[in-house]
This record gives structure tokens, sequence and C-alpha cells, in this order.
């Protein structure tokens, strides 16, 4: 079995990232120099691929949607194809952190990295003197709704307290405290 070129395995990490409209994919299939191709998600979660048409992949793993696409070709198009799937760059991924805190504003996450609460507090300059640790109010955007949670950030500094995992698009408000 004559190989040309082996085709990159995923980096780990990577393979794990969970793909997101304004994402862009580079798209390699082993062999098959035509069908490569590069190409941003739309809105809808859907990427555009040669003799595929429209392939919905937002909310699916790297990994997940590599298989996914690669069965689509095996069914019609190629035997035994070898497809391999690449980030070109990741859609913007900010959160916001407003109220008391010493620098209010957007902060961009890069590529896959999750973000702690504290540590998304701590990029914004972390509490002022009179924040109000025990209330820091997150909104999130959930499809069409956005919710609401109150997150008590002192009992996250104590070693059973847990975490809070902020996600691209949070807003956090810090309360003031009044005592």
């Amino acid at each position: 079995m004559g190989m040309d070129a082996p085709i990159p395995s995923l980096m780990a990490g990577e393979g794990d990232y969970i793909l997101a409209s304004g994402d862009t994919l580079d798209l390699m299939v082993y062999r098959e120099p035509d069908l490569g191709m590069r190409s941003k998600i739309a809105r809808d979660g859907r990427v555009q691929l040669p003799l595929l048409g429209e392939v919905k992949v937002a909310g699916m793993s790297v990994r997940d949607a590599q298989e996914h696409i690669r069965k689509l070709y095996d069914a019609d198009y190629l035997v035994d194809p070898q497809i391999y799937l690449n980030i070109a760059s990741y859609t913007q991924r900010k959160i916001t952190v407003i109220g008391q805190v010493s620098r209010p504003g957007s902060y961009e996450l890069q590529g896959n990295e999750s973000l702690g609460i504290l540590e998304a507090i701590g990029m914004a300059g972390g509490f002022t003197r009179i924040a109000d640790t025990k209330n820091v109010v997150v909104k999130r955007r959930t499809g069409e709704k956005v919710e609401t949670i109150k997150v008590n950030t002192k009992r996250l500094e104590s070693p059973e307290g847990g975490s809070f995992q902020v996600l691209p698009g949070d807003i956090l408000t810090v309360g003031e405290s009044w005592y």
C-alpha cells in the first residue's frame, strides 16, 4: 500500500473543541486535492463542502465533525476516504466583565481555552474594594433565550467550593457590597 503523505492527526485538545458558527475550517482529503478547501461556518451552523453542499457541523467536536464528513463522502463519493479537518481561525470569543472590577470591558478568549469565573475577573483586574464577591451575575445566551445565573465567588475560593466555567458571550456583572 503506497502512501503519498500520511494525513496528520488532530492535536489533543483541538479534536474536542466544539465548533461554532464563525469558525473557519480547512478540509483536506487524502489523494483528492480538488476537494481541499477552506470554509467558514455560517450563522445556521452549516459549512459549504465540495460535492456535499451544506453540512451542519456547529455544536459537534472537531473529531465528530471530521468523522461525520468522512461518512458522507464514504456513502456516495469516495472509497474509504481519509479526511482531515483543521481549524484555520476561531470565531470571535469574547466575555464582558462589568461592575465592581478594576478594568471593566470585553476580553477575548483564545481558541479552545476554558476559563473559570475567578480567572475571568482576574483578567478584568480583580474585584474593587466595594465589590460584592457573593453576588456575581452571569448573563448567558443559549439559542433564543438569555439565562441569568447568580454565582457566589466567595464560596468558589474555598477548596471544596467547586468552579464555575465562563463561556464565550457571557456578560459578568459584579455587584456592589453595601456594608
